[in-house]
């Protein structure tokens, strides 16, 4: 019998203080704490936010962080760190913090007491749902990030936003319906609904069925292997960067396709077409949160025989340091089977779209870390010099480099993040919205 016990996981807390502040810091308005935006990005939203300053006088601050162990929620991390820096003019109280947890796998979104109108808590979880979550479950820290700011902007400056379509095909009710009643003039409309009733059924029922196969995990053509566990373990086992995964979204979405355009003739409403839609599309999204990932029973590629899923709380027992440290501070997610006959692991780890930027050169492992200090400051006639420190904890490898900072200009303001040296001393109570990938 296997018998694994719980390892606890590493934690590295972080406190409100050791937060940096982005407009002490060097004038901005963003503090990548985590190291999971770009230098591109952060430049974007700080010119974002510094237009949104000056045209509306509201501050608005992205945070992200690695976790926020030792408070109770990452809400009330958030609605603490908004008040103890004081976001916002104060009087006024028109801030919004912008906060990303990676460890948690949580987004929070703190809004000021003199935003309640013009950005009502439902507008942000809106904003959050639509925009920042489905770009984050793809690892897209950048683009869910900007995009939530784009719209939180656009919001606080009374500009039109445009609605995100229900459905991305493009067809509409009504091009569905003039469609279907051109086909109706020219073929018996009880045939074609037996055709698509019977067609929906049987694919649902091929996809039932491949979902019930066994597959045996391989690597993709072309994708990396991590590492293999025979370097500590003669275990058969290995940890994949992929796997190849059945189409099972393919049939899942064909069939009710089918159905759905079945039900929408047969009743003569069309609303019943959105329904078996939606039905596909909610349960798309619960095998989207381990997409990638079989879901199917999993057999040992060594002796065939079906493998055990190994509780993502109870994975560290089978991972090297390097794969504990990256997989606690949120870098990828793992997922491991294990074989009861021949003692054969398997693991998996999805990693983010950035994270291939946090390999370390030496050790390979995903543990580099990103520091910035900031030398001089930039002024209005010189400019400033920040110091770029990259380190792994793992394997002792740093590497500096010196970085100019562009002068503060009155002009431009992709490098004017302001001239203040802290927050407006606005104050939160409490209000925004929050969601997790």
């Amino acid at each position: 019998m296997l018998v694994v016990f719980l390892l606890p996981q590493p934690a590295w807390a972080i406190t409100l203080e050791q937060v940096p502040n982005p407009r002490r810091q060097y004038g901005g308005w963003v503090s990548d704490t985590a190291n999971i935006l770009s230098s591109s990005t952060e430049n974007e939203l700080n010119r974002l936010i510094t237009q949104l300053e000056q045209r509306t006088s509201a501050e608005m601050a992205v945070v992200t962080v690695p976790n926020t162990q030792g408070y109770a929620t990452p809400k009330d991390f958030t609605t603490q760190l908004f008040n103890y820096w004081g976001i916002g003019k104060a009087g006024q109280n028109n801030g919004v913090l912008f906060l990303i947890s990676v460890g948690d796998r949580r987004v929070e979104i703190e809004t000021g007491r003199g935003l309640v109108a013009i950005l009502p808590d439902s507008r942000v979880q809106q904003i959050i749902d639509q925009q920042i979550l489905p770009r984050f479950r793809n690892g897209d820290f950048d683009g869910g990030t900007l995009a939530g700011v784009r719209q939180l902007t656009s919001v606080l400056q009374g500009q039109p936003v445009a609605n995100v379509p229900a459905a991305a095909s493009g067809v509409t009710t009504s091009t569905i319906a003039t469609s279907s009643g051109a086909v109706a003039q020219g073929i018996d409309s009880s045939l074609v609904e037996g055709i698509l009733l019977l067609l929906g059924i049987i694919i649902l029922g091929l996809g039932w069925q491949r979902s019930r196969m066994p597959v045996s995990l391989r690597a993709e053509r072309g994708g990396r292997q991590v590492l293999s566990l025979t370097r500590r373990d003669p275990r058969t086992g290995a940890v994949l960067s992929s796997v190849q995964s059945d189409p099972i979204r393919l049939f899942l979405y064909s069939g009710s396709l089918c159905l759905g355009v079945f039900l929408g003739l047969s009743s003569g409403n069309w609303l019943g077409f959105a329904l078996p839609v939606v039905a596909a599309m909610a349960t798309d999204g619960t095998l989207g949160r381990k997409r990638g990932i079989p879901f199917q029973p999993v057999v040992c590629q060594a002796c065939g025989r079906p493998m055990r899923p190994i509780q993502p709380q109870l994975l560290d027992k089978y991972l090297p340091q390097e794969h504990r440290l990256a997989r606690s501070r949120g870098r990828a997610r793992y997922y491991g089977w294990f074989c009861p006959t021949c003692q054969g692991i398997a693991v998996v780890v999805r990693e983010g779209t950035l994270s291939r930027h946090l390999y370390c050169p030496r050790c390979q492992a995903l543990t580099l870390d990103l520091t910035t200090q900031v030398l001089r400051e930039a002024t209005y006639s010189s400019s400033g010099l920040k110091l770029e420190i990259l380190s792994c904890p793992i394997c002792g490898y740093r590497s500096e480099r010196e970085v100019v900072i562009p002068e503060l200009s009155d002009t431009d303001t992709d490098s004017d993040f302001g001239g203040d040296s802290d927050f407006g001393g606005g104050s939160s109570g409490g209000g925004g919205a929050g969601g997790s990938w």
